[in-house]
């Protein structure tokens, strides 16, 4: 496994209860009634991962905070936070409906959403020897956290009720994607299997995340000392911003007036584009 992915692809908008139609239904408040005190929001989470996000469109990610320290803890809390809400759906009573099971399941796990984006990120752009070696320690124990999600029969029971069941046929059509989705994530994925056969299918998962992770860190060691050498004939066609890089990455290896494009996707993605278009062109 590469990095954290929720186990549906799509969020569709859910069905909301206008809060103006409920209030029209509402008897007039008790004027006598003594002021409602609003309830403290919750302190912050000692590690910044898991924290809500704040700012403008509706929060972002505080990269300005967050050190690579974080990150093994952050994921781990918020994978067991994940299990225990995913496991409170799976043991609740009645009868299994679109809203109290998928739709739950949709807005559940917040912290790992957040948690797994910092992990993501880092994976896929800040990839160090540091960060490799706590993704080898992690993977084995994301790969078991999604099979431990998948394997859960109370959980499983629930949505193959609501992919089988008669409300099914009333629900929109995104919200039939959406039940499908979850549905074939669990079936496609052990869900079905019964005793040795879900252990094993979990052991191997496990052992494919430890070697798929032990040869992409592998893969990433190997080349991450690649450097495509320019000379100034060599420049034509390349923006100012490429080639004053460049000349930097250059000295910065102690090869003053030459350029230097190094395997970093920063480095070597704006070289190829241009590089592309000026030999399209010509």
């Amino acid at each position: 496994m590469g990095l954290l992915k929720k186990l549906c692809l799509i969020l569709p908008p859910l069905l909301l209860i206008s809060a103006c139609d409920r209030a029209a239904e509402l008897p007039p408040a008790d004027q006598s009634a003594e002021p409602v005190v609003e309830a403290e929001p919750s302190p912050a989470p000692a590690n910044i991962l898991l924290a809500e996000w704040t700012g403008p469109y509706g929060g972002v990610p505080a990269f300005d905070q967050m050190n690579l320290a974080d990150i093994e803890a952050a994921m781990d809390t918020a994978m067991a936070s994940s299990l225990a809400e995913l496991d409170e759906i799976a043991q609740q009573p009645g009868d299994a409906t679109f809203a109290n099971t998928i739709a739950a399941m949709e807005v559940a796990s917040s912290e790992l959403d957040r948690a797994q984006t910092y992990y993501g990120i880092w994976s896929s752009n800040l990839s160090t020897p540091e960060f490799r070696e706590i993704e080898q320690r992690i993977e084995p124990r994301i790969a078991n956290y999604f099979s431990t999600v998948r394997q859960n029969s109370a959980l499983f029971a629930r949505v193959k009720a609501v992919y089988e069941g008669e409300e099914f046929k009333t629900l929109q059509p995104d919200q039939q994607r959406l039940s499908w989705l979850v549905y074939d994530s669990f079936a496609s994925n052990g869900a079905t299997l019964e005793g040795a056969e879900k252990e094993r299918y979990a052991a191997i998962n496990q052992e494919l995340a430890e070697l798929q992770t032990l040869f992409a860190n592998n893969v990433l060691a190997d080349e991450e000392g690649y450097i495509t050498w320019l000379n100034e004939d060599q420049l034509s066609g390349l923006p100012e911003s490429v080639i004053s890089a460049a000349a930097q990455a250059a000295s910065d290896l102690g090869q003053p007036g030459k350029w230097a494009i190094k395997n970093t996707r920063s480095s070597m993605d704006p070289f190829l584009t241009y590089s592309t278009h000026r030999d399209l062109r010509e």
